[in-house]
C-alpha cells in the first residue's frame, strides 16, 4: 500500500475553486488506484500539527495544493510545510506546483531526507479560469504519470514536460487568449524542477502489509 496525503487550500479567497478542483482531479485517478490510499487535507485542517500527525515516519506522497514562497506551504489560515519542520517528510515523494518553493524548501527537503521533490523554482500563472483543467492536467502530469506505471520520477517527469509542450503547441496558434496561456503556460513548464533520487519508482513508496 502507498499513502498519499493531500493537503489542498479550498478555503483560499482566490484560488480556493482552483486548489479544490486541482485535488478533485488528481483524488479521482489516486483513490481507485489499488494499492493506493488517499489521505486528504482540506484547507481549515491544514495546520503544521495536523499534517504531521497524517504522516506515518516511513515511506508516503506528499502533495501540496496551496499558495507556497521560498520556504513554505500555506493556507489563508496558516503554515503547515515550513522549513522548520521538514525532518518529518524523510523518505517520502515531496510534490506541490506551489510558487517558489524549490528556491529554498526543495533543497532543504532533500538534505533532511526526502527521497524526492518535484516543485517549481518560480511564481506560477493560472489566469484563465475557463481553462483550469489545462492548468491542472499539465502542473499534476508527473504525479499521476507517475502512479499509472512502473517508471520512475524522472521519466514521470520527462513525460510531463512532453504533454506541457503539446498543451503550448496546441494553443499557440489560436486567438489572443489562447496564446497568452500558452505563454503561461511554457511559464509553468520552465519553473518545474525534480530534485533527489531521480530513479524513484512508486513500488519504492510502498508500504509492508
Amino acid at each position: 500500500m502507498t499513502n498519499v496525503i493531500i493537503a489542498y487550500d479550498d478555503n483560499d479567497d482566490d484560488l480556493g475553486e482552483y486548489f479544490q478542483e486541482s485535488f478533485e482531479t488528481v483524488n479521482e485517478i489516486l483513490s481507485n488506484l489499488k494499492g493506493v490510499i488517499v489521505l486528504p487535507v482540506r484547507g481549515l485542517d491544514c495546520s503544521e500539527e495536523n499534517i504531521i500527525f497524517h504522516l506515518d515516519g516511513k515511506h508516503f506522497v506528499f502533495v501540496g495544493l496551496s499558495h507556497g514562497n521560498e520556504e513554505q506551504l500555506l493556507t489563508k489560515n496558516s503554515i503547515y510545510v515550513s522549513c522548520e519542520n521538514i525532518s518529518h517528510f524523510n523518505k517520502s515523494l515531496f510534490y506541490t506546483p506551489a510558487c517558489s518553493t524549490a528556491i529554498t524548501l526543495g533543497g532543504k527537503l532533500i538534505a533532511e531526507g526526502c527521497s524526492a521533490y518535484v516543485g517549481c523554482n518560480k511564481d506560477t500563472f493560472a489566469t484563465y479560469e475557463d481553462k483550469n483543467s489545462v492548468y491542472i492536467e499539465c502542473e499534476n502530469y508527473c504525479l499521476i504519470n507517475f502512479f499509472n506505471s512502473d517508471i520512475t520520477i524522472q521519466d514521470a517527469f520527462n513525460n510531463m514536460m512532453i504533454n506541457f509542450d503539446k498543451q503550448i503547441d496546441s494553443h499557440f496558434d489560436k486567438h489572443d487568449d489562447d496564446i497568452l496561456l500558452a505563454m503561461e503556460l511554457q511559464h509553468n513548464k520552465d519553473s518545474f524542477v525534480l530534485y533527489g533520487n531521480k530513479d524513484l519508482k512508486r513500488s519504492d513508496l510502498a508500504l509492508a502489509v
